[in-house]
């Protein structure tokens, strides 16, 4: 009975402990959450160009985000292109149409690209086990049996495969320091992530590790880095000049810098599971509760380190809408380019599904198909609408912003 009564107090003090530790969990979280600035909505309807080009200029007075750039392209003609406000604060340098952000997760689209060239040529199969070229990784499931997950399942997120969290935002580096790669990525860092949560092709759940993988199996398939492959196979095919893998000395001299708003969600994340020093280590200034941030790379470049301009993404985007050509040039078969705009998608996934390297949104019987990208410094936006003949480009230097809801704003005005 003694111990019964003492297990009954411990229990007691435990609850209480853990109310209090939540509590001041939520006390210092709460003003990450409440001060955060907010996104200014659309004033009245929007119609036509010269309201947007109202509402971007009043998006920026605000700092929200501090620099806007938007290109939109018509039946593969230029109608709308220009920059607003600062690219980079520490300065007071403005925005324009020449400056580079960061694209993010925007990379994956031209991972699949390079993925479907690759089948193109043989050197690949879509539905081939992940084994057949990384014999190192092999996916087991909870009993530790291993489990067959193919190319496709790495593409359209349904492989089952953890997300590596924890090293998101740590396993980056500064301009100037190596590259890290995919397949050392793979050798090295993700040997503790091949367990899956459900069975390969039944669910879609998005993860960067798949698309690490993917580079890796570019490396492993053409016996050099994902990255080369990239710039040599569609970056010059198309033309695309100003975009990199790297901040080179011409990118250098026009790189929009990232920015943060001290009041948001990423300052605890990247406090807790950021690199060394936390998102202090990440800032170059902090300006009226704004950091503006330091230019990084993510070790893993396959599914988040592209760079480039809203007018060379377009020029992405049209070759897809193009069903693999731009300009005369072919980078990829209609067959595959039908593929990025449709394919992989499950049935059951509501008002939006993920495809082989794209997502589709579904709204008033109208499909949007892109990609979005988003880390600390940045929030951007490749869409495609088929049907109108549209192509929709928004890159901004705020991580928090509704770069996918302006994007469906301009498309409603066609």
């Amino acid at each position: 009975m003694a111990i019964n009564s003492i297990l009954k107090k411990m229990g007691k003090w435990v609850v209480i402990g853990s109310g209090i530790v939540i509590l001041i969990l939520a006390a210092y979280l709460a003003p990450f959450f409440v001060l955060a600035p907010k996104q200014l909505p659309p004033p009245g309807i929007v119609e036509t160009m010269d309201d947007l080009d109202r509402y971007f200029s009043s998006m920026v007075s605000e700092q929200v985000p501090p620099a806007l750039d938007v290109t939109i392209l018509k039946n593969g003609e230029e109608i709308f292109s220009r920059a607003y406000g600062l690219a980079d604060g520490v300065v007071g340098e403005a925005a324009t149409s020449d400056h580079v952000y960061h694209y993010w997760s925007i990379t994956k689209s031209f991972t699949a690209v390079a993925i479907f060239q690759l089948i193109e040529s043989g050197k690949l199969s879509l539905h081939a086990p992940i084994t057949n070229y990384l014999p190192q990784f092999v996916p087991v499931n909870g009993s530790n049996e291993p489990v067959e997950v193919t190319i496709a399942h790495l593409l359209n997120h349904t492989s089952g495969l953890p997300e590596f969290l924890l090293g998101q935002f740590k396993w980056i580096h500064e301009v100037g320091e190596p590259r890290f790669g995919e397949t050392r990525m793979v050798n090295e860092r993700l040997g503790n992530f091949r367990t899956i949560s459900n069975e390969p092709g039944k669910t879609s759940a998005y993860r960067n590790l798949n698309y690490v993988l993917l580079g890796a199996i570019i490396e492993a398939v053409t016996d050099g880095t994902y990255e080369d492959y990239v710039r040599e196979h569609i970056l010059i095919p198309l033309n695309m000049k100003d975009s990199d893998f790297i901040y080179r000395q011409d990118m250098l001299e026009k790189a929009a810098r990232g920015t943060l708003a001290h009041y948001n969600f990423f300052t605890p994340i990247l406090r807790l599971l950021g690199p060394e020093g936390g998102v202090d280590a990440l800032t170059v200034e902090l300006i009226e509760n704004r950091r503006w941030l330091k230019l990084v790379y993510t070790d893993y470049a396959a599914s988040t380190s592209l760079i480039g301009t809203s007018k060379d993404l377009s020029r992405f985007g049209q070759m897809l809408l193009n069903y693999g050509e731009l300009d005369g040039i072919r980078i990829l078969s209609t067959e595959n380019a039908l593929n990025i705009l449709e394919g992989g998608r499950l049935t059951d996934q509501g008002d939006m599904a993920l495809g082989y390297g794209s997502t589709t949104w579904f709204d008033q019987r109208l499909k949007f198909v892109g990609h979005s990208g988003g880390g600390p410094g940045f929030k951007q936006q490749y869409m495609l609408v088929p049907e109108k003949g549209l192509v929709i480009v928004v890159l901004t230097n705020s991580t928090a912003f509704d770069s996918l809801g302006l994007s469906m704003l301009i498309a409603s005005i066609f």
